[in-house]
């Protein structure tokens, strides 16, 4: 997932409901959003009874979304890292927190699948395909796909999440200047050398995958704005016309899953569209406050709604007073995952990733840096 987290600056005040945080967690919200209602719709609620009765073509909708993740990762590490950058041991308090951010939530969605699999939905589950997805370790799916698939399949984009902030916190303790310089030419490294690399281990196919240049995209868009750039009315309307346009002309690749650059096309380019619409200026939106609250538990949205509706399919038959039907199943479950994901995150996700954090610290109240 996905990363937006939006970190307080060492030397200033958290961002406020306005503005651009407001559009960055519009723009995580939405994507979280479409991933779930189209997993939901498509590969469960389809697939209950006769079916939902409409096509299953739609487009590039749900890969769109992971790019809009990457493209959002890329901004908000320039944003939230501002105070990091030259700083004496950045490079591990940047890993640590990342690792703290990312992991623990990702652990408790698979090992809550696991468990759904081993007792309400029997489903084999291999023990050595878990270890390796908890590790986030690339291996080639069953059916011969060229997308390295970890045992909760969405986990495929915490990979890549991941390979950036292993590069963007390899080169954070230098000048800011030079580090998103440095950034950008491993990424950019890393892409070229995926022309001379084969499909033959799934670890190095999949990190120079082409992708990995939509955080380089969410990384140039913060410096644009960062600097005072910003897009009139027009031309951000103009940017979303092209979205428009795009997502109509350019045809889905031969093979979407091997991530190629027409696979970058297909489905990065609307997504940088949309982002310059929306980031590309001031943007107002009405209810500041609960939009950034629904972007907040959007990565426990992205996690939970794959566990969530397996277990539903359990559960949602054996209410009281329902009429199970696939309707009936899509609108239960997708209201289930929404309330299950704020809860996950108020009650779990926040608190566990702020305690870490903390346990992280030295006993002086400095944080470690060895």
């Amino acid at each position: 997932m996905i990363e937006g987290e939006l970190e307080r600056p060492v030397n200033g005040p958290a961002r406020s409901a306005q503005g651009k945080l407001a559009a960055i967690q519009l723009l995580r919200i939405v994507a979280a959003s479409v991933v779930a209602v189209l997993h939901v719709a498509l590969a469960f609620a389809d697939h209950v009874g006769e079916g939902l009765g409409i096509g299953r073509e739609t487009g590039p909708a749900d890969q769109m979304a992971v790019m809009l993740f990457f493209l959002v990762s890329g901004y908000v590490m320039v944003i939230s890292s501002r105070g990091r950058f030259g700083r004496s041991g950045a490079r591990w308090s940047f890993w640590r927190r990342r690792l703290i951010r990312i992991m623990p939530a990702y652990w408790i969605a698979s090992l809550a699948l696991a468990g759904v699999f081993l007792t309400i939905q029997p489903r084999p589950v291999d023990p050595a395909a878990l270890l390796r997805s908890l590790a986030l370790v690339p291996y080639w799916p069953p059916d011969g796909g060229l997308r390295p698939l970890p045992f909760l399949w969405v986990g495929w984009t915490l990979f890549y999440e991941m390979c950036f902030y292993a590069v963007f916190g390899l080169f954070i303790a230098l000048r800011k200047t030079a580090a998103l310089g440095a950034t950008a030419a491993a990424l950019l490294a890393l892409v070229l050398a995926g022309f001379a690399v084969p499909p033959e281990n799934a670890f190095l196919f999949a990190v120079t995958r082409p992708v990995l240049l939509m955080f380089l995209a969410g990384m140039g868009i913060a410096l644009w704005r960062g600097g005072g750039g910003a897009a009139s009315g027009r031309l951000r309307v103009a940017a979303l016309l092209a979205m428009c346009a795009a997502l109509a002309l350019i045809p889905e690749p031969a093979m979407p899953e091997a991530m190629g650059f027409d696979y970058l096309a297909w489905c990065g380019l609307p997504a940088l569209l949309l982002a310059l619409a929306v980031l590309g200026g001031p943007l107002a939106l009405p209810a500041p406050r609960a939009v950034v609250a629904a972007g907040d538990m959007s990565y426990a949205l992205y996690l939970l709604h794959l566990p969530i509706a397996w277990a539903w399919l359990w559960l949602w038959a054996r209410l009281p007073f329902f009429d199970p039907g696939p309707w009936d199943y899509l609108v239960s479950a997708l209201l289930a995952t929404w309330a299950a994901s704020w809860l996950f995150f108020v009650h779990v996700e926040r608190p566990m990733t702020a305690g870490l954090n903390r346990l992280a610290r030295s006993p002086h109240g400095g944080r470690v840096t060895a």
